[in-house]
């Protein structure tokens, strides 16, 4: 986030080059695990805005998922924590204090984006506890961009996109700002 400089990048929305600054910011709180405690902590999220346009963007850094409140490295641990069986969905429960309603959702959502990321037939081979390897194993910003480029959407995102809900009235665009120019 250092490296970002709203004023050197492509608007996702018009392609315009060079017209996105700063617009506002705002405070997004996210939960996660750290030293053995479910913490919560607050990120400064920066809202540039396209002067061509006029649209606004949310930039958010890879361990956010739209729309939630539980970090993706805090719901990554706790399905980590089941698919190489490590204690049961109860004890995962209780530990993260989170209900088994919220746990049996991120599982069939990890599966069905796991399902998408393959593709069906690779996808019948691979076991969630070696597609959770390989996604540890790899560069994760480089996942996430390549997640959205694909599906319009981020790993492990439920909540449905505005443009779906309201038939692109809501002029929503979840794209990858990704940099135009060489940062050293």
């Amino acid at each position: 986030m250092d490296k970002f400089i709203p004023e050197m990048e492509t608007c996702p929305v018009c392609g315009s080059k060079g017209e996105c600054h700063v617009h506002a910011y705002y405070n997004r709180t996210i939960t996660d695990y750290a030293g053995g405690h479910r913490i919560t902590y607050s990120v400064c999220i920066m809202r540039v805005i396209c002067e061509s346009c006029h649209h606004t963007h949310a930039i958010l850094p890879d361990h956010i998922i739209p729309y939630g409140t539980h970090g993706l490295f805090f719901v990554l641990r706790v399905l980590s924590e089941h698919f190489f069986h490590f204690h049961s969905i109860e004890a995962i429960c209780e530990k993260y204090s989170i209900s088994d309603r919220l746990f049996h959702k991120w599982k069939t959502l990890f599966n069905k984006h796991k399902k998408l990321w393959l593709g069906s037939l690779p996808d019948s081979g691979m076991s969630s506890s070696d597609f959770m390897k390989d996604l540890i194993n790899r560069p994760y910003s480089r996942f996430a961009s390549e997640f959205i480029s694909r599906f319009s959407f981020s790993f492990m995102q439920s909540h449905k996109n505005p443009s779906v809900i309201f038939k692109n009235t809501a002029g929503y665009c979840q794209k990858i700002f990704s940099p135009d120019y060489n940062v050293t």
